[in-house]
């Protein structure tokens, strides 16, 4: 009964429960020793017919000190007989739990999981809450190195530069898209727009580079500026005192030879020239370009063509059969007899009316 289990005048409380198990063990205790007494006096009365027995084959009368004395033996042995209290235990384990694996022996207040049996269906989880061994928990090793994993600086800057990639081929789509709409704005309006602004090619570019850098190289052919301003200016130097002197002979003047400083030639100097301007040209014609096409979309904008040269956007597939169209390769008889009708009506419409 599990009736107001609370209550102090229930029947099945813990009190209750302990009190009548200490009784039932009082009562095994006594009974085991009222067993013992009657071992006991059932073999002091063997003996005591034996000892009658052997008195009246030997004719010896029987004394009141020899019955005293079995009197007084008996009482001894009955306080000091106690027997094998370690091997009754056993025993009596052994009983119980035979008789508790069968159903024999219950106690009050003891569940079915207390006597050995199985929990019953419903005290059970189901299925479903209890997760499988291949799925529970994670083991520690795992947990810290995801852990680890999670807290490690280089994983979240590898993230943020992944996003910043990503950010970055979004921007460069959206400028491509945008650079064919200017197109397609200045290739529609060509009297606001003409097309007298020539970029040169990656190619040209390249050619203008290498030829630039092999300028440089002749420029300074392993000499630097200020070994070249050195020899400059000991040169003006020297002539100046060529000059002054005029001790000296005409022999010695004659005989005084400069040497020309070796440089680049005027032709390089000039190609050098003109390959730089070529460059800022090209440059100035590429930023020029930019700023037309971004004038040719303000433009569209603002006349309304914007939408007109935007890119078409995909069609979205249906997905769910409700929403896609009558297919006639399901029923090919009434896809034919409406087909039938439609000419009947068409050859209808084509006959005079009379």
């Amino acid at each position: 009964m599990n009736i107001l289990p609370k209550k102090r005048w229930h029947v099945r409380t813990k009190e209750n429960i302990a009190r009548v198990r200490k009784d039932e063990a009082e009562f095994e205790e006594k009974k085991l020793q009222d067993e013992f007494r009657s071992l006991i006096a059932d073999q002091e009365a063997r003996t005591e017919a034996l000892r009658k027995h052997s008195r009246s084959s030997l004719g010896v009368p029987s004394g009141h000190t020899i019955e005293k004395h079995s009197v007084l033996l008996s009482d001894r042995s009955t306080s000091l007989i106690q027997g094998n209290k370690e091997y009754e235990a056993e025993k009596k384990s052994e009983k119980e739990a035979a008789e508790k694996s069968i159903g024999l022996l219950t106690y009050l207040g003891q569940s079915l999981v207390d006597s050995g049996g199985q929990k019953p269906w419903y005290d059970l989880h189901p299925k479903r809450l209890r997760k499988d061994e291949e799925k529970k928990l994670k083991t520690k090793e795992e947990w810290e190195a995801k852990k680890k994993l999670r807290a490690d600086p280089l994983v979240q800057m590898n993230k943020v530069s992944e996003w910043f990639e990503k950010k970055r081929e979004e921007k460069s789509m959206e400028e491509a898209k945008m650079l064919r709409r200017a197109e397609s704005c200045i290739a529609a309006m060509p009297e606001l727009f003409p097309n007298d602004i020539s970029v040169p090619s990656k190619s040209q570019s390249k050619c203008m580079n290498s030829s630039l850098s092999m300028t440089s190289m002749v420029d300074s052919p392993g000499e630097d500026k200020k070994t070249k301003h050195k020899r400059k200016h000991k040169h003006r130097s020297h002539s100046h005192r060529s000059t002054q002197s005029s001790s000296c002979s005409s022999e010695e003047v004659t005989s005084e030879h400069v040497r020309p400083t070796p440089g680049p030639s005027s032709a390089a100097i000039e190609l050098a020239k003109r390959l730089s301007m070529d460059k800022l040209r090209a440059e100035r014609l590429q930023r020029e370009r930019k700023e037309r096409e971004r004038a040719a979309l303000v433009l569209a904008k603002a006349r309304g063509l914007s939408q007109a040269f935007a890119e078409p956007a995909q069609p979205v597939v249906p997905t769910d059969e409700r929403e896609i169209p009558f297919n006639s390769a399901f029923n090919p008889e009434l896809s034919a007899a409406l087909a039938a009708r439609r000419k009947r009506d068409r050859e209808a419409r084509r006959r005079p009316h009379h």
